[in-house]
Order: C-alpha cells, then structure tokens, then sequence
C-alpha cells in the first residue's frame, strides 16, 4: 500500500526544483518524488549540496505531494485491502502469517541450520509466480553477506514449485557484501532494482553478522547500534516508497544465565533490531523438523507452525509427537 506520484508528477514540477537541480538529485539518487518525499532535510543537503533551506523546502513540497496528510482508519482499511500477499511455498507458514509475506520487514530469527536461508531461497522463487499462484509476478534481490547463497540450490526448489528453465536465474539478482559499507551500497543498488527490475522483494542474509564483526566489543556497541539503525530505517524507506517486501536473516546469542520461562539465546542486534523489523518470526530444530513462531507483530497472533527442510526446498509438516 505505497504512494503514488501525484499525475506522475517529476522533480522540476516541484516548486524551487530547477532542471540543474533536479539533475543534481538524480545524481545523487533521488530519482522521483517519493525518493524525495521520503528522505530527511539534513541527508538532502549531504548528498546533494543543496543548503538547508532549500532542502527543507523541496522534501516538504515532495512529502505534499505523495502522502496524505491525514487519513481516517476506514480510508487505510480500504487501502490495505489493495496489499498483494507473498506465498512462501507452504500452506502452514501462509496461515500463521494470515495470507503470506507483505510490504515491511520481516525477521528471521535462528540459529545455523534452522532453515533461514532455505526459506530465504525458496522465497526468491515464489516471488516469480504468477498472481494467481500466490506469487507477485516479480524479482527477488538478494544482499549476501555471509556467502550462503548457492544458486543451484534453486533448481530443485524450482521443479517443487512447477517453475522451469534457467529464466528462474534471470530474476533473481545477487549482491555479494563484503563488510558494513558494502552492505549499505548493495542497498542503494537495491532500491535502483526495484524501480528498474520489478525487484519486489529485497533479502539480506544475514542482517546483522557485518557489524557485529566490524564493531566488537562494548566500547564499540553504541556505533554499531546507530549504523545498524541507519541500514534498518533505509529498509523501512524502501518498504514505505515501493511496496516492497523485506525479508532479513538475524542470528542469535547465547544468555549465560537460564532463567525460567525464557529462552536461552536472544536475536542479535538488540532494541534497534526489535524496533525496526515488523514482524518476528524465531525459528527452532526439533526432532528433524523445524518449528516456525511469532515473537512480534502488530497484527498475527503469537502462535507456532511446523515445517521441514529438503533438497525440494521447505514444505509443510505435522505437529511432531
């Protein structure tokens, strides 16, 4: 349920917004209205020297433009019924989200080998169905930062969804990050991609291993928190703008001290990561299987849902006994 361009309005029909600066923009990123609509005065005037001002000025005029000022709850119901939901290739993950995947961001929370990246992967395909299939007709765009994404691990998944041909690789498009400022610049490519390849889907894999490797330590913790909260808040832009659904992989840490009721590892990235990921999803093994469960959300109830991984991709499975 994103915003559009109000009469498919360009940069120069805003006003103070000449062709010179409206180049600079481009240049800059800031490629339509909405770009501008959605990002903050002081970013403005870093990345396109326009003086505070003047920057203030042309984000408010763009924010005019696109978004509402005021909508009443019956108008955001009816908006929200236009949302298209994303399958995930199983019935029992559909019906514990309530439809599927939709436009937000979406955390996977796990340890190794729960089947983060399998859902991951498996996504990148059902992204490609046709609307009708539950799918979006659309592109996946995939920022790898731990290098667990393996392309032939698609084909067999592919087969299990009825998806044939190498043209399934075509619309899956990679970026490998190789430390925290890459993984920034693979998401400005990815916005790029979204506009440009109908990537409706963005996936990082994993969200958090680069900074928590790059700013060890405690003296470090409360750069590392602004930077992942930085990288978080372009995610959420990126949703808000597009439409687009976010899925992100997170890891896990282990608590020293067992306290009852409470699970002995928490997601990395603490309150920052809590913030600003939508819905939760901590995904467990138990006995061959793995058990999928809401955490957070602001509208799935906390329930639990079991599946199984295999060289067909992830499929549903029984309560286990």
């Amino acid at each position: 349920m994103g915003y559009e361009d109000r009469d498919g309005l360009e940069l120069e029909d805003l006003p103070g917004i000449g062709s010179a600066t409206a180049e600079r923009l481009r240049k800059a990123g800031i490629k339509t209205v909405k770009d501008l609509a959605c990002i903050p005065a002081r970013e403005l005037e870093e990345i396109s020297e326009l003086a505070e001002g003047r920057a203030g000025e042309a984000v408010r005029n763009a924010r005019e433009a696109v978004f509402p000022k005021v909508m009443t709850a019956r108008e955001y119901l009816e908006k929200r019924k236009g949302i298209q939901f994303l399958t995930t290739g199983t019935k029992n993950l559909d019906l514990l989200l309530c439809g599927g995947l939709e436009p937000g961001i979406t955390e996977l929370i796990g340890a190794y080998g729960t089947g983060k990246t399998q859902i991951c992967l498996q996504l990148c395909l059902t992204v490609q169905l046709t609307r009708n299939r539950g799918g979006l007709d659309g592109a996946a765009f995939y920022i790898d930062t731990e290098d667990t994404f393996k392309p032939e691990r698609l084909y067999p998944i592919a087969n299990a969804l009825g998806l044939e041909g190498d043209q399934i690789l075509d619309r899956v498009h990679v970026f490998r990050a190789i430390n925290s400022d890459h993984q920034f610049e693979g998401l400005r490519v990815a916005q790029e991609y979204v506009v440009e390849k109908k990537a409706n889907l963005i996936i990082v894999d994993s969200l958090t291993a680069h900074f928590r490797a790059e700013y060890s330590g405690r003296e470090n913790l409360v750069t590392r928190q602004q930077r992942l909260n930085t990288f978080i808040h372009q995610l959420q832009r990126i949703s808000t703008m597009h439409d687009a659904i976010i899925v992100v992989t997170n890891q896990i840490l282990d608590v020293p001290e067992v306290i009852p009721g409470v699970k002995p590892a928490r997601p990395a990235g603490g309150n920052v990561v809590a913030h600003g990921c939508t819905f939760r999803l901590w995904l467990e093994r138990s006995k061959g299987m793995t058990k999928v469960s809401v955490i957070d959300s602001p509208k799935h109830p906390r329930s639990s849902t079991w599946v199984m991984l295999s060289e067909a991709g992830v499929k549903d499975s029984e309560v286990p006994k």
